[in-house]
């Protein structure tokens, strides 16, 4: 083992008061409250891992995907996370068939708080159900009056107007090279 440098000192002591948690002495500033201070916000005193018992407000026998029309607008909103469920809502639909068990997050008209809907996709009178909320592989299906949204195809391209000429002009454009 290597000796210590000749100039080596012992590091002093720690205060006689360290470890102790004290009001500080007369040399330092008292400890101040605010007068007003900040009100938590409405989850702010929810547990950090969730233990909140889920809310069944249905049992089915039939399979999960049956629950209303399937909407491919709102699920690819919902895989973008731009539609979807809080992860606080912990109202469910329980689906316990033979085929087709599942456990769906519901999102009802009177409950429009518990929904994230950045594109504004939602209607008044629907009640949305979530499969894997905020993954995705996410998946809407609602029930109501209305039909399902449709995807709508690009009107226009952002390729280049199809030339009937274009494979001669390039053909001639090729010919046109030195030769070797």
């Amino acid at each position: 083992m290597a000796k210590p440098p000749l100039d080596y000192q012992d590091p002093p002591s720690d205060p006689p008061s360290s470890g102790k948690i004290e009001q500080p002495d007369e040399n330092h500033m008292k400890g101040t409250v605010p007068n007003r201070l900040i009100a938590p916000g409405p989850f702010q005193r929810l547990p950090s891992i969730d233990e909140t018992p889920w809310v069944v407000t249905a049992i089915s026998d039939r399979p999960y995907w049956t629950v209303g029309k399937a909407d491919p607008v709102l699920t690819t909103a919902c895989r973008l996370r731009d539609f979807g469920s809080l992860p606080l809502n912990r109202m469910v639909v329980r689906f316990n068939g033979e085929e087709g068990r599942g456990l769906l997050q519901v999102v009802p008209p009177t409950h429009r708080f518990l929904l994230i809907d950045k594109r504004k996709l939602s209607r008044a009178d629907e009640t949305y159900y979530f499969l894997n909320t905020g993954l995705a592989t996410c998946e809407v299906w609602f029930t109501g009056k209305g039909n399902a949204r449709k995807l709508n195809s690009p009107q226009k391209s952002s390729l280049p107007p199809p030339d009937p000429r274009a494979l001669a002009k390039k053909k001639a454009l090729i010919n046109s090279w030195p030769k070797n």
